[in-house]
């Protein structure tokens, strides 16, 4: 069983699109022996771009398939929400969902693990040390939290009174 922690974003039907986004993982991967984790959603400016403010979280669980199974199926989730492969970089988003972690697996292809994105974007970090506090980055040997309580915070961030979907194996976690 492989540990896999994934980013999900929005800035366009926010609340609709994360719950659909949790929806579609949860059908997946999620079972009474394992659920799903899930952090609190944190609302953050656009990284990147002028656009509406995002709804962001990390969701964690464990699952027998390889990392390239996960991302098309994250890949095919994003496009059945409206988010075409071909949108620029830095653009709007109805679902965004990335691969941050895969176990502590350090490769380039079919994606680039761990993600960037976590040691520079408060909107990964801060969810993900929320889940993971005592977990260590693959390539640093830090712990989350630790990268989080040193984190140089400049990108505007806050936690959010979210209206989870109510379903059976999502645990959500937060202070």
């Amino acid at each position: 069983m492989a540990r896999v922690v994934l980013g999900l974003g929005s800035n366009r039907q926010r609340q609709q699109h994360i719950n659909a986004g949790l929806r579609a993982l949860h059908d997946r991967y999620a079972s009474a022996q394992r659920p799903i984790t899930c952090s609190r959603v944190f609302e953050s400016a656009a990284v990147g771009f002028v656009g509406h403010d995002f709804y962001n979280c990390v969701v964690e669980f464990s699952c027998d398939e390889p990392v390239t199974a996960i991302h098309e199926f994250c890949k095919a989730t994003e496009l059945a929400h409206g988010h075409s492969s071909e949108a620029a970089k830095f653009s709007p988003r109805t679902l965004d969902i990335d691969m941050l972690l895969y176990d502590d697996l350090v490769c380039q292809q079919p994606v680039n693990l761990p993600r960037d994105e976590i040691l520079t974007n408060a909107f990964v970090l801060w969810p993900l040390a929320e889940i993971l506090p005592a977990e260590k980055h693959p390539l640093t040997g830090t712990r989350y939290a630790e990268l989080w309580a040193h984190y140089p915070l400049q990108q505007r961030i806050q936690p959010l009174e979210f209206e989870f979907l109510v379903l059976p194996h999502l645990r959500i976690v937060g202070p």
